[in-house]
């Protein structure tokens, strides 16, 4: 289980706020898991009383507008891949949520390597002409991503330099001033972007 916390995390949205927060990531049930309280401790306890209540749960999974074959409880907090994608591969057919291309076709694990690199989703490629190579954001979605975190970091009254990085993960890092501002998800940059990415 991979486990982080901190003492003054930033929480992004129409109305952001500072609050203490830890974050676990089980293998059984395979999930994730946040708790938020004024301490850290606090935020430990919520975190070990969702758990527990996965744990207990008879999970009665619901799609909510997801095509990939991921689902959600209705009754905990428990998420993750329990149905069989609605999406069929463009080339074979087969029920898939692998890859998509800007287009919004689908492609299987065995087909992702067709896609055309003009139409890849995500990212640029560096190196060669089969699109291997190191992946990175574009530019302008970086700089996007830099003057909104500079507007939240403000309300927060912190100001000064934002430092950008990208973890192995995909995980979007920006420090301000020893403050720290992570996006995990695709879905909290967009939000962050205010729907546009």
């Amino acid at each position: 289980m991979f486990v982080q916390c901190g003492g003054d995390g930033i929480v992004i949205g129409e109305n952001p706020y500072r609050t203490a927060f830890f974050e676990a990531f089980p293998n059984k049930p395979s999930c994730f898991l946040r708790g938020e309280g004024a301490t850290i401790e606090e935020a430990e306890q919520a975190c070990w009383e969702k758990y527990q209540k996965v744990l207990t749960c008879d999970h009665e999974m619901e799609r909510r507008n997801r095509t990939g074959g991921y689902g959600y409880c209705k009754h905990c907090s428990y998420s993750s891949i329990v149905f069989e994608p609605l999406t069929k591969c463009c080339k074979c057919g087969v029920p898939t949520a692998h890859s998509t291309d800007k287009d919004g076709k689908s492609y299987c694990k065995k087909h992702a390597r067709f896609i055309p690199l003009i139409k890849r989703r995500g990212f640029l490629f560096s190196g060669n002409d089969e699109g291997k190579g190191k992946p990175r954001r574009p530019r302008k979605i970086k700089k996007r991503l830099k003057n909104a975190a500079i507007v939240v970091f403000g309300r927060q009254n912190i100001f000064g330099k934002i430092a950008f990085s990208v973890s192995v993960i995909d995980t979007v890092k920006m420090n301000c001033n020893g403050y720290q501002m992570s996006l995990m998800f695709r879905k909290q940059e967009r939000k962050l972007l205010g729907g546009k990415l």
